[in-house]
This record gives structure tokens, C-alpha cells and sequence, in this order.
């Protein structure tokens, strides 16, 4: 973690860390090469820490490795884990499993790479200043699961029998929102909880390395955790709110429509706000660290890479 990452959005308000996710999460960075990532590093790195007047290159310099590289690692990050790729991948994989479904199996196939996904931009994303990883069995396991709980709704109709309006009121618009709230933490916590168990690293303000803090890591996952159940319980959320109008009843195929719109739009608009609800570089006070890493400084505040 270095001192020039550790500037950035230091002591930024919401609106303004929202502002700079917004320009982070342009599409177009997809389309840079591995050999431009890798030039706008060693641009960044050759100018440190140094308070340099930033010109039009060091400015996409920085919104270039900011969407590619990892902060901890300093690896590009795979095209499909980027933060803009998970704006325009993941939407269309959720509104997927908001479909009506009329069977537990098509249902559960929608879910699969939804979770799937979903897990993997977190493991992508997490902090990686500590050496963890998962089993394979585990991380299989655990995606089944959440896969099995999102399909839940419909397996629940199907066995109960359940056909009435009211039912497929409450199966179909009240529980979404919660449910997919759950999931979204849900998956942080499952895919992130062996930071928790070794700790992340946290360092002082000119990126001093400090110790590994399993408390630190413990308010990273917890705050990841609500940022992602706040992108999908808000997704999940408006278009339950939508209700028929009197031309919408005499088509129910573009009333469909438009409630899979608003969840398009409604995931495009939350995940710069989900990225922004809590500073990327996250923050922790020195007496709330471990008593052995307090001994080691005497600075007042630490920091540490929260991930996404």
C-alpha cells in the first residue's frame, strides 16, 4: 500500500468520494491495454509522493490504475473484476433472477452466475496485503448456498402451492429487497472472513507498514458487507415499488419491461454510491487496534485498504 494511494481520498466527503467513483467506473477503461496499465504505474510510481502539479496524463494515469490495479497487490486486476466491468456486467446478471420464474431449476440457473459472479469480484476486490485464500470446495460450497437461498422464493411457492395474488405479492415483491440485502452481505462475509481470521495490513500515513490488525479487517468486511447490501436491496427495491396502472394492467408485458428497466438503472445509479457509502482507504483509530500493534506507534489514526 503506498503513500500516493494512501493521499487519495483522504478526508473526502460522500459526495465527493461518489463524484470520483463516477469517473472511475468509465466504461472506456476497459478498453486500455495491459501495456498502458502498467505505463500509467510506473508513471505514478517515478512521481511518489511528491505534491506535483497533476496534468491531463497523471490525472488518467491515476483513473486508469484506480479501475485496473489492484491497491494492495499492484496486479492488474482481470478485465472482468474491474470496478467498471462489475457496473456493466453485473446488472444484467441480477435483473436476470428478478425475471419471474416458473420453475425451481430455471430459477436457480439464473442465480448460479449471479452468486458466482458476485463472489468472485469480491475475492477480486478484497484486501490482499495478508496471504488467504479459500479451498475450491469452499468457495463451491458456498456459492451453492447463496445460489439455493436466492432461489428459495420460488421453491417455497412451488411446495406450498401458492397461486393467489397476495402470495405472489409477497413472494414476488416483499421479500426481494430483504432477501437480496442478506445475500449481498451475505457473500462479503462468506468470501472475505479469512482476512478476518489472519488480519489486514495497516500502516501509518507515509504507508509505514504497522502490523496485521484483525480488527481492522473485521470493520473492512463490515462495511463492504452493508455497501453491497445497500446496492441490492436498493436494486431490488424500486421496482417492487412500481405498481400497475390502468393501461399497464391491459399490458402486463410492458409494465414486465419496465420494471426490468428501473432495476437496470437503479444498479447503474447504486454502485457508485455503494463504492462511496465508506472510504476505499479505510481508517481506524489506534486504541481500538490490538494491544500488540498499539506499542508499535504512536499515531492516532492507522489505515488500511477496505476493499470493495
Amino acid at each position: 500500500m503506498s503513500a500516493s494511494w494512501l493521499a487519495a481520498q483522504d478526508s473526502q466527503s460522500f459526495l465527493q468520494r461518489h463524484a470520483h467513483w463516477h469517473d472511475v467506473l468509465d466504461p472506456s477503461t476497459l478498453l486500455a491495454s495491459r501495456a498502458e496499465i502498467q505505463n500509467s504505474k510506473s508513471l505514478l510510481e517515478s512521481l511518489g509522493s511528491r505534491n506535483t502539479e497533476k496534468d491531463d496524463k497523471v490525472m488518467m494515469a491515476e483513473k486508469l490504475c484506480e479501475a485496473s490495479v489492484h491497491p494492495d497487490s499492484g496486479r492488474v486486476l482481470p478485465i472482468f473484476f474491474r470496478p467498471p466491468a462489475y457496473l456493466l456486467l453485473g446488472a444484467p446478471l441480477v435483473v436476470a433472477t428478478l425475471v419471474p420464474h416458473a420453475t425451481v431449476a430455471s430459477a436457480f440457473v439464473f442465480q448460479l452466475p449471479f452468486q458466482t459472479y458476485n463472489a468472485g469480484f469480491t475475492l477480486a476486490n478484497g484486501n490482499r496485503s495478508q496471504q488467504t485464500s479459500h479451498h475450491p470446495l469452499y468457495l463451491s460450497g458456498a456459492v451453492l448456498y447463496l445460489t439455493c437461498l436466492g432461489a428459495a422464493p420460488v421453491l417455497a411457492m412451488k411446495r406450498l402451492g401458492i397461486r393467489s395474488l397476495s402470495g405472489h405479492s409477497i413472494f414476488g415483491r416483499l421479500l426481494p429487497p430483504p432477501l437480496y440485502a442478506l445475500l449481498g452481505g451475505l457473500s462479503v462475509v462468506l468470501m472475505r472472513f479469512p482476512e478476518v481470521e489472519h488480519g489486514v495490513q495497516v500502516v501509518d500515513r507515509e504507508g509505514n507498514v504497522v502490523g496485521a490488525s484483525q480488527k481492522a479487517a473485521q470493520k473492512a468486511m463490515k462495511e463492504t458487507a452493508l455497501s453491497r447490501s445497500a446496492l441490492f436491496g436498493v436494486t431490488t427495491l424500486v421496482p417492487s415499488l412500481m405498481k400497475h396502472s390502468p393501461h399497464m394492467l391491459r399490458n402486463p408485458r410492458m409494465f414486465s419491461l419496465l420494471k426490468h428497466l428501473a432495476a437496470l438503472v437503479t444498479f447503474g445509479m447504486m454502485v457508485p454510491v455503494s463504492f462511496s457509502l465508506f472510504p476505499q482507504k479505510g481508517s481506524i483509530r489506534r486504541d481500538d487496534l490490538e494491544e500488540k500493534l498499539k506499542e508499535k506507534t504512536t499515531e492516532a489514526t492507522l489505515f488500511y485498504n477496505r476493499g470493495l
